[in-house]
């Protein structure tokens, strides 16, 4: 039978009036139960349940003790057996969650094998388990015998990456054998992660992460350098070995014990000995990862995505997601990681909380860069995130850093090799219809790439015989497969470089807890742009919003932010064109001082509520890279040429367009009848209604990573506009015709100079 006592590292102290206080090294708690303070005096370890109950039973009804058994248990204070050694010891032990009987006998004699992979201190180390009663055998990497059976395998390598951990780590994958990483040197030491095979990520799994976040390295390890790369782990400090061994000496007992740690199973710990601070990174096994999974999941060559029936998709209200911000952020924080992580980094964009404006950046790894100008824009590359709240604005960082992570091309996609003019219009989009540049931008892209920024820069066109990868997404409007050149859909893909012939970019990309959900963010993210580019390359003047009409607290409260706090002028502009989803611009300007340092943000969705919501958001994500009223600093944030030169020479008055135009009633909700169905399958499937009453198609591709709890697509429209500057023949010059905009540009040459500048 269960033989419960008081775990060792809680002391039980009853107090004479009969309440119980549980002392504890980082919590207290106190038990006002006279039950469970009765059974502080008898539950030892020793003396089995029955016997508990039977001595009590005078006292209290058998259902009472089990109840106070019941809390002591679920509160985490009980264990069973006997502890067997000193107070003290099973202190420790108990911590750990180990018998303490039998984690003192293996650390007083249990055998662990150390390879040594060139860790600087790893004599020291094996040295230090040795001192504590370990029998430590050291082995090379070559050494086919991994020590005695059984023995925890430690492995010390120099660095993370060192190449030789792959035979290592096929080795054990074969054997089914688990091992340990250790870095005992450096700066930051690190423990773990603990590998099982079958159950945790395997070291391929750790080191495609750790590779995507050593962007600097990677530059350098593709440069023609006089020797290695050197390695800035390389600080080595008397002592510090040594901590690291008697802290894996209690896990390894755990680890023989147990067979896993909650600590370092499938976790790497990073002690910093700076500041002394711990972090925590989570190693995810990636089902699709060549060593231990199956990398066909990433390769299978069927596009065809099916949408689900109707009723089988709900959606929260109004905003056409289908899980909570707090789920889905639940799901992904754990690779938040600089170490192991899609996303290096999560940092608020606003050094204080005002309830309004809530925005963040996230790191992350475009793609492997080639070229210094590669590795410039990574570094500066970030991924925002913004919201009404901070929940959402996290969560929104996160997914657009994930829908780039999914994005990188990293040679395990399916591609063909052909020519346009081999495929054919009916089985391939040719790139003019994606990039939309026009005869003239191509004619003389070399005098105009010279005074563009990276965004708006003219690319070689590309003949209809040059062979060239292609990707192959689905034709939810035709219903059949569809092939896209794949430099235009993956980050990073060898064509962008070799060919030059587009850029990738992230217009149509999303994610959602569904495939259906991330498409239809990624279809409005279309439709934002095309509406952008629609009213800004014209300088049309559109009609306003009426933010009251929306009788929404937190607009109110936005409008008044930017006036009281930070002496800015705050309105919308409603942008809707054919497709009549909702679509706005939020413009806010500085009143106060020479530069007006102009914001403008958009949004589009089916509900116009969420994408006013989205147009003020971005704004508010801008806000950090503009000069506060009381900052006194006169630099902006971002130094991209075209932002450098919007902020500092933009004035409302000399662009009326960026102003509601007076002739026209501004625009209330009620003129805004909500498309959104309720079901996101029926609202993907009106999407793709209406592209194709306008001779739109609607072409997908699937990017999502099994090792990630999101879908990621592209969607892609050909013949839908870019905001960036491409003026190319199409809708850009005879939708606003039709609509009946004015004024109207009559050609390239009239118009607007300025480009949108992010």
């Amino acid at each position: 039978m269960w033989r419960p006592r008081f775990r060792s590292d809680y002391v039980p102290v009853r107090l004479p009036d009969g309440p119980l206080v549980v002392l504890g090294e980082t919590r207290s708690l106190l038990v006002d139960d006279p039950v469970a303070a009765d059974l502080a005096d008898l539950l030892d370890g020793v003396a089995p349940l029955a016997d508990v109950l039977a001595r009590l039973a005078g006292r209290h009804p058998v259902a009472a003790v089990a109840a106070a058994l019941a809390r002591l248990r679920d509160h985490g204070l009980l264990v069973s057996g006997p502890a067997g050694t000193s107070s003290a010891e099973a202190a420790g032990w108990d911590a750990r969650g180990v018998p303490p009987d039998a984690a003192g006998r293996w650390l007083a004699r249990g055998a662990v094998t150390v390879v040594d992979l060139g860790a600087p201190r790893a004599t020291e180390t094996a040295d230090a388990l040795r001192s504590l009663g370990l029998a430590v055998t050291v082995v090379g990497p070559e050494d086919p015998e991994p020590g005695p059976p059984g023995a925890p395998v430690l492995v010390l390598p120099s660095s993370m990456l060192d190449p030789r951990l792959a035979a290592l780590n096929a080795r054990h994958l074969a054997a089914g054998r688990a091992w340990t990483l250790a870095r005992p040197h450096g700066n930051v030491l690190l423990l773990g992660p603990h590998l099982v095979p079958g159950r945790t990520g395997c070291w391929a799994c750790l080191r495609q992460r750790w590779q995507e976040n050593e962007q600097v390295n990677a530059f350098l390890g593709g440069q023609e350098l006089a020797g290695p790369v050197p390695r800035p782990d390389r600080a080595v400090l008397p002592g510090l070995a040594t901590a690291v061994a008697g802290l894996l000496a209690a896990e390894l007992a755990v680890l023989a014990v147990r067979g896993e740690s909650p600590r370092l199973t499938g976790r790497l710990v990073a002690l910093d000995t700076r500041d002394l601070s711990l972090e925590t990174h989570h190693l995810v096994r990636q089902p699709q990862c060549p060593a231990c999974g199956d990398p066909d999941l990433v390769g299978k060559a069927d596009p065809r995505i099916e949408l689900p029936p109707s009723g089988a998709q709900p959606s929260r209200a109004g905003d056409s997601r289908t899980r909570e911000p707090a789920e889905v952020y639940a799901s992904l924080a754990h690779h938040v990681s600089r170490y192991l992580g899609v996303v290096s980094r999560l940092t608020p964009l606003e050094a204080t909380d005002n309830g309004v404006t809530h925005t963040y950046s996230a790191g992350h790894n475009f793609a492997q860069p080639r070229q210094l100008a590669g590795l410039r824009r990574n570094l500066r590359g970030q991924s925002g995130g913004k919201g009404r709240t901070d929940l959402q604005a996290r969560m929104s960082a996160i997914g657009e850093a994930v829908e780039r992570y999914c994005g990188v091309w990293r040679g395990d996609r399916p591609v063909h090799r052909a020519t346009y003019r081999q495929l054919g219009p009916e089985r391939a989009v040719h790139l003019r219809d994606l990039l939309l540049f026009s005869d003239r931008q191509y004619a003389e892209r070399d005098r105009l790439n010279a005074d563009l920024g990276h965004l708006h820069r003219v690319p070689r066109p590309l003949a209809d015989d040059v062979e060239l990868d292609w990707t192959t997404g689905w034709s939810l409007t035709r219903g059949t497969a569809r092939e896209l050149p794949a430099a235009h859909c993956w980050y990073g893909h060898p064509e962008l470089t070799t060919l030059a012939v587009c850029s990738a970019d992230s217009n149509g990309c999303a994610a959602g807890g569904t495939v259906a959900e991330a498409i239809l963010q990624g279809f409005c993210e279309l439709v934002e742009r095309d509406s952008v580019a629609l009213w800004w390359y014209h300088r049309s003047r559109l009609p306003g919003v009426d933010l009251a009409s929306f009788a929404d607290p937190w607009l109110a409260a936005c409008v008044d932010h930017h006036a009281t706090a930070l002496g800015r002028e705050l309105w919308a502009l409603d942008l809707t064109a054919d497709l009549d989803v909702p679509a706005f611009a939020a413009v806010s300007r500085r009143t106060g001082g020479a530069a007006e340092d102009v914001l403008v943000g958009f949004g589009a969705h089916l509900d116009a509520r969420v994408a006013l919501t989205r147009a003020l958001t971005e704004v508010n994500q801008f806000l950090p890279a503009v000069p506060g009223p009381t900052s006194g600093r006169n630099r902006y944030g971002i130094d991209d040429p075209d932002s450098a030169r919007w902020f500092g020479t933009v004035r409302v008055a000399e662009q009326p367009w960026l102003t509601p135009d007076p002739t026209r009633p501004p625009r209330t909700r009620a003129d805004h009848r909500s498309a959104s169905t309720g079901d996101v399958g029926d609202d993907v499937r009106e999407c793709v209604r209406r592209a194709e009453r306008a001779g739109l198609e609607v072409i997908v591709v699937d990017q999502s990573r099994p090792d990630i709890d999101l879908a990621v697509v592209k969607v892609v429209v050909p013949g839908l506009r870019h905001f960036w500057r491409r003026l190319g023949p199409g809708r850009l010059w005879e939708v606003p015709a039709r609509l009946g905009r004015g004024p109207l540009a009559a050609d390239e040459a009239s118009a607007n100079p300025l480009n949108v500048f992010f």
